[in-house]
């Protein structure tokens, strides 16, 4: 990459009252030749520096004054690490405690973060992080909203020498610097074991999330892997646009209908989708009959296992995952080495570093243990949970 343009300020007299009083004006114009700013805030320098001479052309412009030096605003950060984030939504209650638990990684670290949500829109993700570009951050971590179409964000902002982490679902195509990603293939095998334990044969439908990203392609995969040479017969083996659970909900009465409520187990990708599932099968009286699988465990689907219409849900720790990433974003701004638990194929020409947060399945047998001891401060209580919560001491 070239080497960044420097900016050269010069300076000389404004007119003759000013130059009485000692006052100057500035012009200001670009060389081509190699800046002197080094760090991680070199791109930021860059852009102080322009800012800092067009306020000096201002203040001469406007007239004299007694004061003869000024100095780039730093936004109070000095030489603070900044960090963009760009989320895919706010739709679903777990990104939230992503964030959160970067933030707190953040303040512990000293660097900051700028957070922006596109709301499952890919333009508007592509227009948010041209923004963090603008803004000079110094590593950017990205959960795509289309893994695919995030690969021109992801190469521009290589291209402006800015290190990316892919979080949670995988941008593809381009040779992004990290992944920190949850044991997605281990998921759909938590899921699919989960089926096959509640009913070992029977109709099967595979209701997956959406085909433009690489966490349900891998959770279907190891859903396919796992059924593979079993009993169950899949009747239904689709996708779904946005994980929607509208959309979902729509496919669950239309899979009932079509096989005349003869289903043994709906293998659901996320907890959002389960909901509807488990709507649709008690609007035909088929409640707790019929396996339902999820992810995420929300507070709402914790319920629906305690009460027996969901089977199961699978857990992601986030918290240690949103550590993990901006660990490895201020790493990676400093220009640090880090080593891979794992590598991961993207469909780019080399195989992309990775870590892996762990997954645990969360069932009626461990669903206390989930609401008291392994779910992050403030994700549920067990008065959000069961019927009668005296049955889960907090203590």
């Amino acid at each position: 990459m070239d080497a960044p343009t420097a900016l050269v300020v010069t300076v000389h007299p404004f007119r003759q009252s000013c130059r009485d009083q000692g006052d100057t004006a500035v012009n200001s114009h670009f060389i081509k030749r190699p800046a002197t700013f080094s760090g991680p805030r070199k791109r930021r320098s860059l852009i102080a520096a322009a800012a800092m001479a067009a306020s000096l052309s201002l203040v001469a412009l406007a007239g004299c004054s007694n004061t003869n030096s000024a100095s780039p605003d730093s936004g109070g950060d000095g030489e603070k690490i900044v960090i963009g984030v760009a989320m895919k939504t706010q739709q679903q209650r777990r990104w939230a405690f992503d964030v959160d638990a970067m933030q707190k990684e953040a303040d512990k670290l000293g660097v900051k973060l700028i957070v922006q949500w596109a709301n499952d829109d890919a333009s508007t993700q592509s227009s948010q992080i041209e923004n963090l570009l603008s803004q000079g951050v110094d590593a950017l971590i990205v959960t795509p909203v289309d893994d695919k179409a995030a690969a021109a964000s992801a190469t521009q902002a290589k291209a402006e020498g800015v290190p990316v982490v892919s979080y949670d679902i995988g941008i593809q195509g381009v040779p992004v610097d990290y992944f920190v990603i949850r044991d997605n293939p281990q998921v759909g095998v938590l899921q699919a074991e989960a089926a096959l334990k509640f009913a070992a044969d029977g109709n099967y439908a595979l209701v997956e999330g959406d085909a433009a990203n690489d966490v349900a392609q891998a959770i279907h995969t190891a859903h396919v892997a796992t059924l593979k040479g079993k009993s169950p017969t899949v009747v239904y083996d689709q996708f779904t646009k946005n994980w929607d659970p509208t959309t979902a909900l729509a496919e669950a009465e239309n899979i009932l209908s079509s096989n005349n409520d003869d289903v043994s187990a709906f293998l659901t990708a996320n907890d959002g989708m389960a909901t509807s599932v488990v709507q649709a099968l008690k609007a035909r009286g088929l409640g707790g009959k019929v396996f339902v699988s999820g992810l995420d465990a929300d507070a709402a689907n914790l319920k629906l296992i305690d009460q027996g219409l969901q089977t199961m849900s699978v857990w992601t720790q986030i918290d240690e995952q949103g550590k993990i990433a901006v660990d490895v974003a201020v790493k990676l701004a400093k220009g640090e080495k880090i080593k891979p638990e794992t590598t991961v194929d993207n469909g780019s020409d080399a195989p992309i570093p990775a870590r892996v947060a762990p997954v645990v399945a969360v069932t009626k047998e461990n669903l206390c243990d989930f609401v008291t001891k392994i779910a992050p401060e403030g994700w549920v209580t067990p008065e959000e949970v069961f019927a009668d919560p005296s049955q889960c001491p907090t203590s």
